[in-house]
């Protein structure tokens, strides 16, 4: 985690890739102010590449569910099921295994 988090990408696709590893990594480690940290940083990243075609709303996609997961009520079933229905129904999304099994364990 040390290493991913101090490491420079020239590559775009790596440097995300990396970037979402670390976001798993804080999220599953209960590391909130890290993520939320990472999460704003991923947000600027992605506004200043320009050229990056579909991945761009994958990635995009990937911050805003991360996001809506940690608001998320851990008590509510119903507003827990709604968000599953829409991470099930938006694309692209590679991440979309993990953020519904983040949600099963809630």
């Amino acid at each position: 985690m040390k290493l991913i988090a101090r490491f420079d990408y020239d590559d775009i696709l790596i440097m995300l890739v990396a970037k979402t590893m670390l976001l798993k990594m804080y999220y599953e480690l209960d590391e909130f102010n890290a993520l939320d940290s990472l999460i704003g940083s991923m947000k600027t990243y992605l506004q200043r590449k320009k050229v990056m075609g579909y991945h761009k709303d994958n990635y995009k996609n990937i911050i805003q569910y991360t996001k809506k997961m940690l608001k998320v009520a851990h008590y509510d079933k119903e507003q827990i099921q709604k968000l599953k229905q829409e991470i099930e129904a938006v694309n692209p999304l590679t991440e979309r295994k993990w953020l519904l099994a983040q949600l099963d364990k809630l």
